[in-house]
């Protein structure tokens, strides 16, 4: 990638409020960046089959209608094009079950959602300026970034 060209985020969520807050956050930061957004799984793996470019970077919601995180993310993993792409769950849920397929199935990074704006700005940021370094977690205690209710 070159260094001028802003990063191209995927980001799939199916809940308004939280596509709203995320846009929002990406204004906080000041790293160029292009965000595309997809309302479930299904339409996520569309945007990614009509995409001339591939993406530096999927946030994934865990739990979305018609097709949900875990299965996109096995798809985006068999694929040869997308499967290099860092993957980020971000989920409400922290359940032990989830992180488990989900690292099993190739995330890199899995994130409770932040119960503040300021917290969902400082993990995008990590995100975005540790993208090209983030490698699979050797743990799932490396795996999970969790913020206390």
């Amino acid at each position: 990638m070159e260094e001028n060209r802003p990063v191209h985020i995927l980001l799939a969520d199916d809940d308004d409020d939280d596509t709203s807050l995320f846009k929002e956050a990406l204004e906080h930061i000041q790293i160029p960046s292009r965000l595309d957004v997809a309302e479930n799984g299904m339409e996520l793996m569309n945007k990614l089959q009509g995409c001339p470019d591939k993406p530096n970077l999927i946030f994934l919601d865990m739990n979305m209608p018609v097709k949900n995180g875990l299965e996109c993310l096995i798809e985006i993993r068999n694929s040869a094009v997308y499967k290099e792409v860092p993957v980020v769950i971000l989920s409400t849920s922290v359940a032990d079950y989830l992180l488990e397929a989900a690292f099993e199935a190739g995330a890199n990074l899995y994130i409770q959602k932040p119960n503040s704006f300021s917290g969902l700005v400082d993990i995008i940021k990590k995100c975005l300026t540790e993208k090209d370094s983030m490698n699979k977690a050797k743990g799932l205690e490396q795996f999970l970034i969790k913020f206390n209710s």
